[in-house]
């Protein structure tokens, strides 16, 4: 019987065999997983977020004067007639919320567009603030509101700018917009009434109630 030293020595050997023919002295690296490693989730990109409502602008900055023959003023009407029904339309009672919310989209590009044509289109000026007192876009309706003060100082639109306020403030026994009303308790629009009333005689003159 062979002694146990030497077949210690037989196993060694044979071992080192075993590894020289399967590449030298080192240990092959395992092989990999059947399932590979999960790759890392990209992070979607990131979406610049739209403001819902207008930066304030102020009372002393007047647009550029704009000629009579770069104005369009008869398409300017045409625009804000058309845009003032679909804003009436989208005020009807069992309207679903799709058929409403285009309503006021195509009031709202109308109006915008009545205004390119004629930037001193006092209807389209009142009216697209009134669209924006409707959907909560408080300071867009105040510029605009701001805008027609503007506009009140020139001979050729104070009788109809006069004639929205009236409406706005409920002066001359007209009653108060009611598409103004959630803006009533605004302390932007308040100041802004406030600076409509000044020096006004008429006890109607409403200060944002």
């Amino acid at each position: 019987m062979a002694h146990p030293r030497s077949l210690l020595r037989a196993g060694v050997a044979g071992a080192a065999l075993l590894l020289t023919a399967c590449g030298g002295g080192t240990l092959t690296p395992p092989p990999p997983p059947l399932r590979p490693a999960a790759k890392p989730v990209d992070k979607p990109p990131e979406v610049a977020t739209t403001p819902t409502d207008c930066e304030p602008t102020s009372p002393d900055d007047k647009q550029p004067s704009k000629s009579f023959d770069q104005r369009s003023i008869p398409e300017a009407d045409r625009l804000a007639k058309e845009s003032v029904s679909y804003f009436d339309q989208s005020k009807v009672e069992g309207l679903d919320r799709a058929t409403r919310e285009g309503l006021v989209e195509d009031a709202v590009k109308g109006l915008i567009t009545a205004l390119l044509a004629d930037p001193y289109n006092v209807t389209a000026t009142y009216k697209l603030a009134a669209v924006y007192a409707r959907i909560d876009r408080k300071q867009c309706a105040i510029n605009l509101l701001e805008r027609l003060l503007q506009m009140r100082d020139h001979a050729s639109r104070k009788a109809q700018v006069e004639g929205r306020l009236d409406e706005l403030l409920g002066r001359n026994k007209k009653p108060l917009d009611p598409d103004f009303a959630d803006m009533r308790g605004d302390s932007r629009f308040r100041d802004l009434i406030a600076r409509m009333c000044e020096g006004s005689a008429d006890p109607a003159c409403v200060f944002g109630k």
